[in-house]
């Protein structure tokens, strides 16, 4: 039976070298430049080799294990703590997760191995590889452009009756920077809530790069980039200098999008330790407790020291309320009354305003975060009060009306000469 001996191709270049010196073919000077050994290691090498031949080639230490390997029992306890508490939770997080709280330092590539062998961490597959985007360098400058985006998930698991929530998620381009905050849904009010503190609290962004929901941009087929019909998330950053960049494709805005994945992953897991179940909870721990450690973490040093943010004026901080509205234009009636969301409002006909309000003119209706209506022209402030209710009209509908044919009523066909039915006359029995 013949045994065959695997060799790397090293050990087979050395194994025909030493054949030919063997054989005489060349000199031991020569065979030691060739195999790049000095001449003694050559001679102990050919000595070796005519006793033991392609064997002694072979490194003995191989399929045997490393003297270094680390005894496989000091993961059990470690292995055993993530089946327990941290089953779903990736690699990453889990090596957190045991530092932290379990006082195992386990290396991630690691931990991830002996989670494969405890079947808790399943290897990814390779898939067919997707269209290839080309990747855009990070911003230069602090808080030069903000990506936004907003995320439904079941960021409470099963632990509330409503299933799905939406979080707002902001990252700095330059910085990855995070903030972000739970709402009821995406749409304007709560976008103008979320802007409206991000402005107080940081200033005005340079540009804000989103996708093209309708709340940010008008998706008629006949109206694209008409700037005669923007939205009211257009007009807001309008008055406010800050540029709106729409992107074409999700992965334009991968940051933000890879970010709602990150936070889909550790958020739910940090908000179920800590047993938080509602959006007042999940805010407040957003803002004092995940979101410092995150940023913390995973910040990067942007390439310049500059910050792009601008200050509010005093006149944008008087007005700020203001600008956060929803802006509706209505016309005046003959009666000095108009009328918003089935409601009449009477105008108030001072001396200082009298130029402003006549019928016909059109006034705007300013409807704020806190649900108050202002009516306003030329951005001054007119007084109402609530009209009253409007008679309402009753409308006759005008019906036919309908015939019920008792049993005393007999029905005759009269059929015409050529066998067609022609008529149909009644006979009424008293």
């Amino acid at each position: 039976m013949t045994n065959y001996l695997k060799m790397t191709k090293k050990e087979l270049h050395i194994n025909t070298v030493m054949d030919r010196l063997i054989r005489e073919d060349i000199l031991v000077k020569e065979a030691s430049k060739m195999i790049n050994k000095s001449k003694r290691q050559t001679i102990r090498i050919k000595n070796k080799y005519i006793l033991e031949w392609s064997a002694w080639l072979i490194h003995k230490a191989r399929w045997k294990p490393s003297n270094n390997k680390t005894d496989e029992s000091k993961y059990v306890k470690p292995i055993q703590i993530i089946k327990d508490k941290y089953s779903d939770f990736w690699p990453t997080l889990s090596s957190e997760m045991l530092s932290k709280k379990h006082n195992f330092f386990i290396p991630v590539s690691t931990l991830r191995l002996h989670m494969i062998k405890a079947w808790i961490w399943k290897d990814k597959v390779l898939k067919k590889l997707p269209k290839q985007f080309t990747a855009r360098p990070r911003k230069d400058s602090f808080w030069e452009m903000i990506q936004y985006d907003w995320s439904y998930h079941l960021w409470f698991e099963w632990r509330e009756w409503t299933k799905y929530q939406c979080l707002l998620v902001a990252i700095d381009d330059a910085t990855w920077k995070v903030t972000a905050k739970f709402a009821k849904n995406e749409w304007l009010i709560e976008t103008f809530k979320f802007w409206k503190e991000y402005i107080e609290l940081n200033w005005k962004p340079n540009s804000i790069y989103l996708d093209k929901f309708a709340t940010y941009k008008v998706n008629y087929p006949n109206a694209t980039d008409d700037k005669q019909l923007p939205t009211q998330f257009w007009r807001v950053c309008n008055e406010l200098n800050t540029k709106l960049i729409f992107a074409n494709t999700p992965q334009a805005k991968g940051r933000v999008e890879r970010m709602n994945k990150t936070l889909q992953d550790r958020l739910v897991k940090a908000l179920r330790l800590e047993n938080i179940n509602n959006i007042e909870g999940a805010n407040l721990f957003l803002k004092d407790t995940f979101l410092p450690e995150f940023n913390k973490q995973f910040m990067v040093i942007a390439n310049t020291n500059s910050n792009l943010h601008l200050k509010l004026r005093d006149d944008e901080i008087l007005r700020l309320d203001q600008i956060f509205s929803e802006f509706r234009q209505r016309k005046i009636a003959n009666d000095f009354t108009v009328k918003f969301n089935n409601n009449f409002y009477q105008l108030y006909r001072e001396k200082d305003c009298w130029y402003r309000i006549k019928p016909w003119y059109t006034v705007d209706l300013e409807l704020h975060l806190n649900w108050d209506i202002k009516i306003s022209k030329l951005w001054k402030y007119i007084k109402y009060k609530t009209s009253f209710d409007r008679p309402k009209r009753v409308h006759k509908l005008m019906t036919a009306p309908i015939y019920q044919p008792s049993s005393d009523l007999i029905l005759k066909k009269e059929i015409s000469p050529k066998g067609d039915i022609s008529t149909l006359t009644k006979e009424v029995t008293f």
